[in-house]
């Protein structure tokens, strides 16, 4: 079985939602300054790059990444490519069937971008219609390749509370520039961070 990556590197200074804190790797221990190993430190925000967000991310009671239930971290996924639309509308998920994939993930204009470059806040965002056509489908774990499942500035977070108050596993920041629209099996590990909002995750296809 072949593995395709579609999880972005994190490293230092790259592109993180606005107002979060920078991302910092730093070597602590060199060999070359005479110490018995090379060590480094990590400082990141669990919502940095690749990650998913837990419900208690946007409900104050809600479960966090350790009560997630594992079994939505590995599926059938679908992989709809919207690239040349400036939102995720319901015409691109009307035909989305659970039995076909439990799972689906949306190509945008996102993939093209990369971390390096400063914050893009025109991305696409999941219409609220749309997110609750697919609730009403029984999707239960929904991806994008930006860094946010909902549009820029939507200050009452409605998209994310839907999702999330569903049981909905929402998985963002993922990398989608290679991958062609289609059906996949996908396993989602995000590290198990206790009473966290959300966690850093690796994400992998396979045909």
């Amino acid at each position: 079985m072949k593995l395709i990556d579609i999880t972005r590197p994190i490293f230092t200074g790259m592109t993180v939602w606005p107002g979060d804190e920078d991302v910092i790797i730093e070597r602590t221990s060199l060999i070359s300054e005479g110490s018995a190993a090379n060590i480094s430190r990590l400082h990141a925000g669990v919502h940095a790059g690749t990650h998913i967000d837990a419900p208690l991310h946007f409900l104050d009671n809600g479960d966090s990444v350790d009560k997630i239930d594992i079994n939505l971290f590995a599926g059938r996924v679908k992989i709809i490519d919207t690239q040349e639309s400036k939102s995720i509308r319901y015409e691109h998920v009307k035909s989305v069937n659970k039995e076909e994939a439990g799972a689906v993930f949306f190509k945008t204009s996102s993939s093209m971008r990369t971390l390096e470059e400063p914050f893009d806040t025109a991305f696409a965002g999941l219409e609220y219609e749309a997110a609750a056509h697919l609730v009403d489908k029984g999707i239960k774990v929904i991806g994008t390749d930006a860094l946010s499942i909902e549009r820029y500035g939507n200050k009452g977070n409605e998209v994310h509370k839907l999702l999330l108050g569903n049981g909905v596993l929402i998985i963002e920041g993922l990398l989608l520039k290679d991958i062609s629209p289609g059906i996949y099996n996908y396993i989602c590990l995000p590290m198990l961070i206790m009473g966290s909002d959300g966690a850093p995750a690796r994400v992998v296809l396979s045909k």
